[in-house]
């Protein structure tokens, strides 16, 4: 047999290789064989009709949490993603030094999904110790482990991560963020991912001090020293000018970061995220409002943002952060063959931000199908 799987009649929608249409795809040996607008079915060992459905390549989470806390999703990882249609996800930063082997446990003992991560400053990670954060003491910063921790697991670690914030930090100044800048870059340059929300510095004071390829997560959080100015109203000027200049702006909604009003105003002034993402704990995918990918990417589409873009920024751009480039988030010949298959539904479903306000959108995001590696991991139960 020619390919090992066939999925037929699909509407094909893949920014990164240009492809938007009607097509069937063959899969075979865990890849990408062909896509066309026909393919004989009896070259391949199984045929799945997904006539009427959209195509994309298997979503990529730059910014979820497998092991917050200890323990978090864990094991139930996979659980979580392939019902969402995302094959690839990046913790963000859950653990440091001290228990980043706890991390690389879990996954690789229990874990399908595709998982890289960024290394916490903090030797500790995240714990959630009420009023305490994670650097609240300068001790607890490991600038040296967390680039040895990330020279020394390059298939796992792909940078740094910093949470500013307040009770977060030491310093309620520039100075974390110089310090996970040079931690990255004894790290050999990797890329540093730093968290804002409430900050008690302007923004722009802080990514001063980032370079090209950094990224900035929750930006679409409403609460002070945003992308915007005092008033909430204006992407401030060196905000639109870091992105121009490459650092990269990650939405991660998460439990207290996406508001609808933020988010309305930033998208009539042009300011798009680069990378959409969901912040994914075990409480959010549970008891919301995030639940999953595809209900973030849906509230973005609520807001006018098109959909091949939305789809470029939950595939192609974050599998090029995080160094899969051509080969996860697009289904382009010779990629894995990591396929997701939605139902663009239309009706009246009610949405929520993480600040109480609802949305009434028309269409929605639902995964109906997933394929991982060239095989099927997921099918939607009947409703």
């Amino acid at each position: 047999m020619q390919y090992d799987l066939l999925l037929t009649g699909g509407e094909v929608l893949d920014p990164a290789a240009g492809l938007r249409g009607p097509m069937d795809i063959g899969i075979a040996g865990g890849k990408i064989a062909v896509l066309a607008p026909s393919l004989p079915s009896d070259r391949a060992r199984r045929t799945l009709s997904v006539k009427g459905r959209l195509v994309t390549p298997g979503l990529v989470d730059l910014h979820a949490h497998v092991l917050i806390n200890g323990y978090d999703m864990g094991i139930d990882t996979d659980r979580y993603c392939r019902a969402s249609g995302v094959t690839t996800l990046c913790d963000a930063g859950s653990t440091g030094s001290a228990n980043f082997a706890a991390l690389r446990s879990v996954l690789d003992n229990h874990v399908r999904t595709r998982i890289r991560a960024f290394v916490n400053l903090s030797a500790i990670g995240i714990t959630g110790i009420a009023r305490s954060g994670e650097l609240a003491h300068l001790p607890y910063a490991d600038p040296e482990g967390c680039a040895r921790t990330i020279s020394e697991n390059p298939d796992l670690a792909i940078g740094v991560k910093l949470r500013f914030g307040p009770g977060l930090v030491w310093e309620y100044s520039a100075e974390p963020v110089k310090l996970a800048r040079r931690t990255a870059d004894m790290a050999g340059g990797v890329p540093m991912m730093m968290h804002i929300t409430d900050s008690p510095v302007p923004l722009p004071d802080l990514i001063a001090h980032m370079k090209p390829g950094d990224i900035v997560t929750h930006c679409y959080h409403g609460r002070n020293h945003g992308i915007m100015g005092p008033e909430k109203q204006f992407v401030l000027k060196e905000v639109v000018e870091a992105q121009r200049a490459g650092i990269v702006f990650d939405c991660a909604h998460g439990r207290s970061h996406f508001n609808f009003r933020m988010i309305e105003k930033a998208l009539e002034q042009g300011f798009v995220p680069d990378t959409i993402s969901t912040d994914l704990t075990l409480t959010s995918a549970t008891r919301g409002p995030v639940w999953d990918l595809p209900t973030t990417m849906s509230k973005l589409l609520h807001f006018g943002m098109p959909l091949d873009e939305i789809v470029r920024r939950a595939t192609a751009a974050p599998a090029r952060i995080m160094g899969y480039e051509g080969s996860i988030g697009t289904l382009k010949p010779g990629a894995n063959a990591d396929v997701a298959v939605f139902e663009l539904r239309d009706g009246s479903f009610e949405l929520r931000d993480t600040d109480g306000n609802t949305i009434t959108a028309k269409r929605r995001l639902l995964a109906h199908t997933v394929v991982k590696d060239g095989r099927i991991w997921y099918e939607r139960p009947p409703e």
